[in-house]
């Protein structure tokens, strides 16, 4: 029987073949990665040509808004990258046992309903690894910046150690007929949205407005001037959401045309501006 391990994010899919390399066990099992946040951004029919162009074309605005893409080759990989997730059925024989890496985000619990829908005609034996789970059922702890030993969930597969990742592994759970059922019919329900926006909360997937993390932006800002980088930075940090520096840059965008935020210097670049309260 074909093993093929999927992931979420480009950072879970290093991880986890790093390991993989070096394990004599693991070395002929494949691993596909489903690299996209689906927290934001449009997942109307994204199954479809139809819903890959919509999502191309917010993200390829969003891109040119925060500054790194107006260039071609990078809008291409976009493509590419679309284009490759809603083809991951064809990478999968039938018959094969499929192992789904997650963990406690937005992101991730999109892309199991995702997955579970491109491959609901496969005859598909699933199991699944919930590192989230696994972090709080061994009580991991990480040292705070006084040496002190404190609790710590791990949210993504990204975020694992990888010394922990094999005995993770041997933690997996298989996923029931109902189970996978259920996230096929979530799916063709998130698929039917128009949202931009989603969070998680008390483990179910919420849509929410954009301007979401706006509030928190504010409360990190300063009425001395500061490189966005760093407002966002702080806002990651403590937040309870994975949510990635390049939307939020994009709300800092979108606050500035508002009048929300005071800038000074160059907005072609979030690199050369810096901002504070008005």
């Amino acid at each position: 029987m074909n093993v093929i391990h999927i992931s979420f994010g480009d950072s879970a899919h290093g991880n986890l073949k790093n390991v993989f390399q070096k394990s004599n066990k693991h070395q002929n099992e494949q691993i596909i990665c489903i690299n996209e946040d689906f927290s934001i951004g449009p997942i109307y029919k994204l199954e479809s040509n139809e819903g890959m162009q919509k999502r191309k074309q917010w993200l390829k605005e969003l891109f040119i808004k925060t500054g790194p893409a107006s260039d071609p080759d990078y809008l291409d990989w976009i493509e590419t990258i679309l284009k490759s997730n809603s083809q991951v059925a064809l990478e999968i024989p039938s018959n094969s046992k499929v192992i789904l890496w997650h963990g406690g985000n937005t992101s991730d619990e999109i892309g199991l309903r995702f997955v579970a829908f491109l491959l609901q005609n496969k005859n598909i034996q699933f199991e699944e690894v919930d590192v989230t789970e696994y972090s709080q059922n061994i009580e991991y702890k990480v040292r705070d910046l006084q040496n002190k030993e404190i609790p710590y969930v791990i949210r993504n597969l990204g975020a694992m150690p990888p010394e922990l990742i094999l005995d993770a592994l041997q933690m997996k759970k298989s996923m029931s007929h109902t189970k996978i059922e259920g996230l096929i019919n979530d799916w063709k329900k998130w698929s039917q949205t128009k949202d931009l926006l989603r969070i998680l909360l008390d483990g179910r997937v919420l849509a929410v407005s954009e301007d979401y993390y706006d509030e928190s932006i504010l409360e990190n800002t300063s009425n001395e001037y500061q490189k966005p980088s760093r407002v966002v930075g702080e806002v990651m940090g403590k937040s309870d959401q994975c949510i990635g520096d390049m939307y939020l840059v994009f709300r800092v965008y979108q606050m500035i045309e508002q009048g929300k935020l005071s800038y000074q210097g160059n907005l072609e670049s979030s690199r050369e501006f810096e901002i504070r309260l008005p």
